[in-house]
């Protein structure tokens, strides 16, 4: 068993898409995505998000952050309706190794009318 960290962060408010900026009480500052160190898995076992405007939060995953312009892929995604709030539990985690250290996960929203909403997910960081 890894350890299980909490990472939350919300919409901007003003415009449709972006990149969630992600928090934690482990971290000194926020950041905008989760690089994966190499031999680690990330797990990611619950989700929790709110939306005041129907909002989608899609989690994505590249297997190279440190280029110039990193190509993302989703691999799971939650949609809020308006005013609304979503939990989903993973009896079976989203899972994404850490190859070469060099893999990273980030969290985007697009909304049809900006607005505010805010995601946090569930992340264990370990080995098999």
């Amino acid at each position: 068993m890894g350890e299980l960290i909490t990472f939350y962060g919300a919409t901007d408010g003003t415009n449709t898409t972006g990149t969630v900026s992600l928090d934690s009480n482990i971290l000194y500052s926020s950041v905008d995505y989760i690089r994966i160190p190499k031999g680690v898995k990330l797990k990611i076992w619950g989700i929790r998000a709110y939306a005041v405007e129907n909002t989608n939060f899609n989690i994505e995953f590249t297997s190279d952050v440190t280029v110039a312009t990193p190509s993302y892929e989703t691999v799971d995604s939650v949609f809020v309706a308006s005013n609304d709030y979503q939990t989903v539990e993973k009896r079976r985690p989203i899972v994404v190794k850490g190859a070469t250290g060099k893999e990273a996960v980030r969290i985007t929203w697009s909304q049809s009318t900006a607005g505010s909403g805010g995601i946090a997910i569930d992340v264990e960081f370990g080995y098999d």
